[in-house]
């Protein structure tokens, strides 16, 4: 009778060869992989900003003025009255937590309800999941966190900000101690914005120290009184002198890095216009033109590459 040979194995070295290749394909589609996933996330981002751009117009539409970036003159940090995240709720569909609030009254005397709740339409998918934060003196159980920030011009100070989204005008007589009086209004205008809304920064993505994610310094509620946490600067400080570039994820002790925009998408940081049209800008983008896309007034051109 004629045997059927016995068919051979896989030598060590043909099995070796065959993990090595598998390896190699693996490696080439991890990149790949990270890539879609980033520009899937970059996308749920550009999407964040634009809603909450839409919510600024109908806000403004609503009430005849820009949202502030916060109500009363915040000397009560890190406690103090709600800022532009909590106005803007029920323009973003988020009624049942912005009935929570009693804006006449400081963040400390809200429920619980009012300010822990994590909304994804604050928070960036490149940046880890938020966490309750800590430190804040108002929060109980924690307070939510959020990715994006006001543009405040090119000086922190509240009567020398030259963004689109700043403070209640005259905050002296806005306060009786731990009230906000009725009547406020916000200063600005969408007239206010002689520049062209479609020149001048409205909202951004705020810049995040890597030892300072989630929860502590100026990651800590975005609901809550820490002016870093909802603002931030950019360009060359005309009053001081202080350069606030676009940072680099990574920068951790570049000076005022706590109070500048930043990304967590590889060299590029995302905003919303005026204008309520999102566009990306470089982070290599120089002082001179971030100063005047934050200035909403100076009346000087902006170059074309951005």
């Amino acid at each position: 009778m004629n045997r059927i040979p016995k068919r051979p194995g896989f030598t060590l070295i043909e099995l070796l060869v065959v993990i090595a290749i598998i390896a190699i394909l693996i490696g080439l589609l991890l990149p790949a992989v990270q890539k879609v996933r980033e520009a899937a996330a970059r996308a749920k981002c550009q999407n964040n900003l634009k809603q909450i751009g839409l919510a600024s117009h109908a806000y403004h539409d609503a009430n005849g003025f820009l949202v502030p970036a916060w109500l009363g003159d915040n000397a009560l940090d890190p406690d103090g009255w709600a800022s532009w995240c909590v106005l803007l709720l029920p323009y973003l569909e988020q009624n049942a937590i912005y009935n929570q609030w009693n804006l006449t009254n400081i963040i400390s005397t809200q429920p619980p309800a009012a300010y822990q709740s994590q909304l994804p339409v604050y928070t960036c998918p490149s940046r880890p999941p938020p966490e309750p934060s800590t430190g804040d003196a108002f929060a109980s159980g924690g307070g939510g966190l959020g990715d994006y920030a006001a543009a405040f011009g090119d000086h922190p100070g509240a009567s020398l900000s030259k963004g689109a989204i700043i403070p209640l005008a005259n905050m002296n007589t806005t306060v009786s101690g731990n009230y906000l009086k009725p009547g406020w209004r916000g200063q600005l205008t969408m007239l206010s914005i002689t520049d062209g809304t479609s020149n001048t920064l409205m909202f951004g993505e705020k810049h995040i120290r890597p030892n300072s994610l989630r929860g502590k310094n100026e990651d800590r509620s975005i609901f809550g009184g820490v002016n870093n946490a909802v603002r931030r600067m950019a360009g060359l400080d005309s009053t001081t002198g202080v350069q606030r570039p676009l940072m680099k994820p990574t920068d951790q002790t570049t000076a005022n890095a706590n109070e500048s925009f930043g990304s967590a998408h590889p060299g590029l940081c995302q905003f919303v216009f005026c204008d309520g049209r999102v566009r990306t800008v470089q982070l290599t983008t120089d002082l001179d033109t971030l100063t005047r896309l934050i200035d909403r007034a100076d009346g000087l051109p902006i170059p074309a590459d951005y």
